[in-house]
């Protein structure tokens, strides 16, 4: 059951889960509860009814290398003027805004396999870390993980710093030590499909 949690849980629009899956809006909850409010202040308390896809894995339950929490959540946008709007509403409160394809966002890992370079430049001066499901998508083709293209990634906060105080062993292995914990929430606008992503990750 402990396994259950840290898999990331992505769940496509099949209709009102408000009414009809109280059992997993209540596991959302529990999940969003397991974080500190300042971490998760952006994204919904509750599932919507109009979400397109979303995820989560407690925090509750973040132990092992290479393992991660998070939340997600996905939204449609209905126009321009709202994506504008959106944009600006974020940029107030951004620590950094850039291109879905700048090397110098750390992408976290979280599942599956990246395609080469995707990870970022670990030497860039000024690395802001997103999460693969911020930032990435499957290749149909390869079934290897890619950056999405030309979508705005807005990152609000984030340190590399251990808010859990683990020992060594727990640390990921992945990434170099000094970068291998840390949290980082923030946003992902795309124009391409008018979604807006609200997103948060602690490794």
């Amino acid at each position: 059951m402990r396994k259950l949690y840290l898999i990331l849980i992505v769940v496509l629009s099949t209709g009102c889960i408000n009414m009809h899956e109280p059992t997993e809006q209540a596991k959302y909850i529990n999940c969003y509860n397991s974080f500190d409010s300042f971490l998760v202040d952006i994204i919904p308390k509750k599932i919507p009814n109009d979400y397109v896809r979303y995820g989560y894995a407690s925090l509750k339950h973040l132990s092992g290398a290479n393992k991660y929490a998070g939340m997600h959540l996905t939204t449609r946008i209905s126009d321009l003027t709202e994506y504008s709007n959106l944009k600006n509403k974020f940029l107030e409160q951004a620590k950094t805004i850039t291109s879905s394809l700048d090397t110098c966002l750390m992408v976290v890992q979280t599942y599956g396999r990246l395609e080469a370079s995707v990870q970022g430049n670990f030497n860039c001066d000024k690395l802001v870390p997103v999460p693969q499901f911020g930032i990435c998508v499957v290749n149909d083709s390869t079934h290897m993980w890619q950056r999405i293209k030309n979508a705005d990634i807005i990152v609000l906060d984030f340190k590399f710093k251990d808010i859990l105080n683990r020992p060594d062993s727990e640390l990921r292995t992945d990434i170099p030590k000094e970068l291998s914990t840390g949290y980082s929430k923030g946003v992902t606008l795309n124009k391409n499909d008018m979604t807006i992503q609200k997103w948060v990750i602690v490794w």
